[in-house]
């Protein structure tokens, strides 16, 4: 790895980390789908005004780039947003976070299968048990991370496991489809997307 990029890994977990206390925080103000819901409609606002405002970058255009936004929207943002906000009423947000960790080593195996280009190595494989292991043994015992729950509810642990599985899916789907697209116009298209999903069936279903 690079070690220019350590400071993005950096930025990247303490903005996940804190993405997390936030939603620990939210589940007892909002309901996990709304709260999301709430998250997109803002960020797409943002994001639209920064594509607009670009020189560089312009508005998503084309069928086969919404398309393959609306995917990403659902598996990759929609989705596993919702699912681990969500199994933040079951468990801590350090908790989710171990789980989390889950991601790569997912994506790894199912990119071993899915892209030819990349291949389960001896060293990719170790990292995969090691980040299972742990995962594995947090659940075997029935870790919470909250104080006043002794026994932790196995939903939060399916939450976070789907959520990944998801995550990790949209993840091989871009690189197999939209590695030479923009990234401003596909981030924008597929948050808008999303923020359309879920905060309309959040008012429907769940109300402000």
């Amino acid at each position: 790895m690079p070690l220019q990029a350590v400071p993005y890994i950096f930025i990247l977990g303490t903005l996940y980390g804190t993405t997390l206390l936030a939603g620990r925080f939210s589940v007892g103000q909002f309901e996990p789908s709304m709260f999301i819901g709430l998250r997109l409609v803002l960020a797409s606002l943002i994001f639209i005004i920064v594509t607009l405002l670009s020189r560089k970058h312009s508005w998503p255009r084309g069928r086969d780039l919404w398309t393959h936004s609306l995917v990403l929207g659902v598996l990759g943002t929609a989705l596993p947003m919702t699912l681990l906000v969500t199994s933040l009423k079951y468990q801590s947000s350090g908790m989710t976070a171990i789980l989390i960790t889950l991601g790569p080593s997912l994506t790894v195996l199912m990119a071993h299968f899915t892209l030819p280009e990349e291949p389960l190595t001896r060293r990719k494989l170790i990292g995969v048990l090691l980040a299972f292991s742990g995962a594995v043994l947090l659940m075997a015992l029935g870790e919470s991370g909250l104080p006043d729950v002794h026994q932790a509810s196995p939903i939060g642990y399916l939450l976070v496991i789907v959520a990944m599985i998801s995550s990790s899916a949209s993840t091989i789907y871009t690189r197999k489809y939209m590695q030479n697209t923009d990234t401003l116009s596909v981030t924008t298209a597929r948050v808008l997307l999303a923020a359309l999903l879920v905060f309309p069936l959040s008012l429907v279903f769940v109300g402000v």
